[in-house]
């Protein structure tokens, strides 16, 4: 016996131990404070145990587990969810959409997580697979019957994993979950303030554009519900019968079912605008999906004040999805297009990463990366594949790495490799997954990327602005800047290709602040030397935002030659210079 025991907790710690504590779980969209989890950190919140019988829709039995995580619930109020501002501020036409590491997409409703219980959906970080009372299955089965059964109980799990608890078939329950992001409807609805509260008919639209009108329900099968009405912000409203017929036997007669998939949801909306959102699983996969009801009757009464029809949910523990005078029901699709996203991944330390960049960097199922960017983000990126350094496509980084390559082998293999490189990510958006490029600082600040990738894609990009090397270096340099009204931001070739500009700034003694300007120092000062006196004062802040390593050099236009002559960093600096930098600058009453 204690042998037996031993053998089967090992078993177990192996669906525990074996898995990557690293693997990032992200959660953005209509929240207030995204997160980027490991299974280390759902270690540490509350959890609890629930049971899933796993069939799939297409009969595929996937073995019985007894699951270990934290309610979706929690981790959502974690993120404070918030709708952007909206006339109709509540959250109930929500929905959540959750994506795995190879693309798949399910959606959730805002009503099904926070309008249930939290055991019905939670994210499982461990599973203990639970086996037949006897362990003879040979006695009743054969072992075609049992031993492909019994080796469900033996696959590996991939977590972090969606566990839907409530649904009959186990589609939704998907799992190496990396994305979660509470999503808004794009047609927003305003509430409306209307004096009769009353539609004697509805529209019910699928997702190819065609639609039903129904203005009476006798030719639907009636059934008939008792509901106890308790509203989140009135409270009790009674016990009441509801009579009416099943929103899914409407659905299934338009053929909604057979058209769309998990991906999809309902939304239900109300001549005033009040609106709610239903998820595909929900309606299809869940026994209670038969029993939310299109009502026409209350306590077997023709509904008159609010109706003709109601949109009702017996099973809900609020009343608060309950759409009165419903006039519209309509099928949306939450499927994301793919996309490419340049994500400014700020400037230097970790900390300088913006709340939008993790929550974007959650909906990438791919990565183009800069090693060290790469190695300094790790825990934000999990176990996503990056699929090139964009800087190995860099000329200079590419002779630098071949120095015994003439100019024709240099020239050819380096096409070559930007053509491989490219269809990496044709490919990767042929599959419909989304590809996110992690620049330097902020990508539309002289973001190398323009140079090669938008000219493939333009149309398909979509930015995420970071904390620029400017933004740091500003903050360690603790002047007014734009004393004299202007800053201007530039790159050696700029002060070059426009002298006049030049003449210009530095006669009304504004700021100049200089992007990739080391290198080119002996080139640069003795064209600011012809419109600037020696004595202006120069700052150079090198690696501004990395806490261990910023420093500033104070010096001048006469002298910044022979200062930073035995300078070794030639790369992370911003070069400053102007009448501001002076320790009595003081910024222009115009400008306070």
């Amino acid at each position: 016996m204690r042998k037996f025991i031993i053998i089967c907790f090992i078993f177990i710690l192996s669906f525990i131990i074996g898995v990557d504590h690293s693997i990032a779980l992200t959660i953005g969209g209509s929240v207030r404070q995204p997160l980027n989890l490991t299974l280390e950190d759902l270690l540490k919140l509350e959890s609890i145990s629930v049971r899933l019988n796993e069939v799939t829709s297409d009969n595929n039995f996937r073995g019985v587990f007894s699951y270990r995580g934290v309610p979706l619930k929690t981790l959502l109020e974690l993120a404070f969810v918030q709708k952007e501002e909206s006339g109709f501020s509540k959250s109930i036409d929500l929905a959540i959409r959750v994506r795995n590491k190879d693309g798949k997409t399910i959606v959730l409703s805002w009503g099904e997580v926070f309008y249930r219980n939290p055991s019905d959906v939670i994210i499982a970080f461990s599973a203990t697979p639970i086996m037949p009372y006897h362990g003879n299955c040979g006695s009743c089965h054969q072992p075609s019957f049992y031993e492909p059964a019994l080796n469900q109980l033996k696959r590996k799990i991939g977590f972090p994993k969606l566990v839907v608890t409530n649904d009959f078939f186990t589609d939704r329950s998907l799992e190496d979950v990396v994305h979660i992001e509470v999503v808004e409807p794009k047609d927003r609805s305003e509430k409306k303030k209307v004096e009769n509260l009353f539609s004697s008919t509805f529209v019910v639209l699928d997702n190819s554009g065609k639609s039903i009108e129904i203005n009476e329900l006798s030719h639907y099968r009636q059934f008939a519900v008792m509901v106890k009405q308790v509203g989140d912000g009135r409270g009790y409203h009674g016990l009441k019968r509801f009579s009416g017929v099943s929103l899914v036997e409407i659905l299934r007669k338009m053929g909604i079912d057979k058209k769309v998939g998990t991906d999809t949801a309902i939304l239900a909306t109300s001549i005033d605008g009040y609106r709610t959102l239903i998820s595909y699983g929900e309606l299809f996969m869940t026994p209670m999906g038969e029993r939310i009801m299109i009502a026409d009757k209350i306590n077997d009464k023709p509904i008159k004040e609010n109706g003709k029809f109601m949109l009702v949910f017996p099973d809900d523990l609020s009343a608060d999805r309950t759409v009165k005078a419903i006039s519209k029901i309509e099928v949306l699709s939450f499927k994301a297009n793919p996309k490419i996203y340049i994500i400014g991944m700020g400037c230097a330390d970790t900390s300088l990463l913006t709340l939008e960049a993790i929550s974007y960097l959650g909906k990438a199922d791919a990565y183009i990366a800069p090693k060290d960017i790469a190695t300094r983000f790790a825990k934000y990126l999990g176990d996503k594949p990056i699929l090139f350094d964009p800087l190995s496509n860099s000329e200079y980084i590419f002779r630098k790495n071949n120095p015994n390559f003439s100019e024709k082998e240099i020239k050819e293999k380096l096409e070559k490799q930007r053509t491989e490189d490219m269809k990496k990510i044709k490919d990767l958006i042929r599959q419909g997954k989304s590809l996110a490029l992690l620049e330097y600082g902020d990508p539309t600040i002289y973001g190398a990327w323009q140079h090669w990738l938008e000219e493939y894609f333009n149309g398909d990009i979509e930015i995420i602005p970071g904390i620029s090397a400017f933004n740091a270096a500003n903050a360690m340099i603790e002047k007014p800047l734009g004393c004299n009204g202007s800053i201007i931001l530039t790159v050696p070739r700029g002060l070059i290709a426009n002298e006049a500009m030049l003449k210009s700034v530095a006669a009304n003694g504004d700021t100049i602040a200089i992007f990739i300007g080391l290198k080119e120092l002996k080139t640069i000062v003795p064209l600011l030397k012809k419109y600037y006196s020696p004595t202006t004062p120069v700052h150079i802040v090198y690696k501004a935002g990395y806490s261990h390593e910023k420093r500033i050099l104070k010096t001048t236009i006469g002298d910044v030659l022979t200062v930073t002559e035995k300078e070794k960093e030639q790369h992370l600096g911003m070069i400053y210079l102007g009448p501001c930098l002076k320790d009595d600058s003081k910024l222009k009453p115009c400008l306070k």
